[in-house]
């Protein structure tokens, strides 16, 4: 956490994307390993308040994440929406532009495909945004498999879906019909995943172009970032 901070600071600091950053969180970060695994509770508090310090524009938490934290007795990262039945939408700012944000519902059972009609919520709340908005983004922890079902089954909902929990991670690439970027994360917190938008959609037929319309990276946070001190003191 403390050289995520030492990174985001980089991109803040830069004169060339001053008001431009967009840092977004999905579920699984306070869980990363899932319900079944949980992490030590007496450093909940850190790293919720290190959360709320490095300023998320937005992010996501799973119902078990949120309840796990009220447990340890440490509060919601500031800018965080617990995720529900429904899809939950926002509008945030980038460089001046407004950004609609879909927060995916929770699957009801992990274990089984994400019904149809969750789908298709999520579609109608990504429609409902795009007349608003200059980009429409997910944010979704329903795994690989059915963000790629979605995908599939809705190639036109949404120009960015950041994807988490099970499967692997990818730093960025396109839906078979090249509407959507994709990008997963990587769940142990080593890695932030990068993109910079070069371009937006909205011309006829326009679909992403690597390096024309968006540059995708996983950001390795090694030595290359020393650790935020006051991040770092949190934890110690």
């Amino acid at each position: 956490m403390a050289r995520r901070a030492a990174f985001i600071k980089t991109l803040r600091d830069a004169p060339s994307l001053k008001d431009k950053v967009l840092l977004l969180s999905g579920p699984f970060e306070v869980l990363p390993d899932g319900p079944e695994q949980k992490p030590d509770p007496k450093r909940l508090p850190a790293l919720s308040q290190a959360m709320t310090l490095l300023g998320y524009t937005a992010g996501a938490l799973n119902p078990d994440e949120a309840a796990y934290l009220k447990k340890a007795d440490a509060p919601l990262p500031a800018g965080f929406t617990v995720l529900g039945q429904k899809p939950e939408i926002a509008i945030v700012q980038a460089g001046g532009l407004p950004v609609g944000i879909v927060f995916f519902p929770v699957s009801p059972d992990p274990k089984t495909a994400v019904p149809p009609e969750l789908a298709t919520a999520v579609d109608a709340a990504a429609k409902s945004l795009r007349p608003k908005v200059k980009l429409v983004l997910g944010i979704s922890g329903w795994g690989m498999g059915d963000e790629q079902a979605f995908l599939d089954s809705h190639p036109d909902a949404l120009d960015l879906l950041l994807g988490s929990g099970p499967n692997a991670g990818t730093a960025g690439r396109t839906s078979a019909s090249g509407k959507t970027l994709w990008s997963r994360a990587y769940i142990k917190g080593k890695t932030l995943n990068r993109l910079d938008i070069l371009t937006l959609p909205g011309t006829p037929g326009f679909v992403w172009k690597s390096g024309t319309d968006f540059i995708a990276d996983v950001v390795s946070l090694d030595d290359q970032y020393p650790a935020d001190p006051a991040i770092q003191q949190m934890f110690q």
